[in-house]
């Protein structure tokens, strides 16, 4: 296997794990407008920021990560919190998502641990 064909490997990654990520947030988004009205924004952001941490716990490369978090903010301000009266920023929410998507890294961190010591354990 060569070099090229390691790159291109990691550059199909990147891309399906981008698509599972927007995926995500477009069904999150979904979800959130049929449970919450759009009077009660906080509802919406930690539905958005919930999904948002999964699936930081579930996706590898570190880009999608960032990819799918600002694309789940950028959902959540332009359209979740449009029209909601009592959410004069909706920008002011980005620490919840900020924190979710820490939590899901970290989550994820700990695990690959877990199973690296696991194998050292059985040699």
């Amino acid at each position: 296997m060569g070099v090229a064909d390691e790159a291109e490997n990691r550059r199909v990654a990147l891309i399906r794990e981008l698509v599972a990520g927007g995926l995500g947030v477009v069904v999150t988004s979904f979800l959130a407008v049929v449970l919450f009205p759009a009077e009660e924004p906080v509802g919406r952001v930690l539905v958005m920021a919930t999904a948002c941490g999964l699936l930081a716990a579930s996706l590898s490369n570190w880009r999608a990560t960032l990819a799918t978090a600002a694309i789940a903010e950028g959902v959540f301000v332009t359209v979740l919190a449009d029209g909601a009266p009592p959410t004069p920023a909706p920008v002011g929410f980005t620490p919840v998502f900020v924190v979710a998507v820490v939590l899901g890294v970290g989550n994820r961190r700990l695990r690959l641990l877990m199973r690296s010591d696991e194998v050292r354990g059985r040699r």
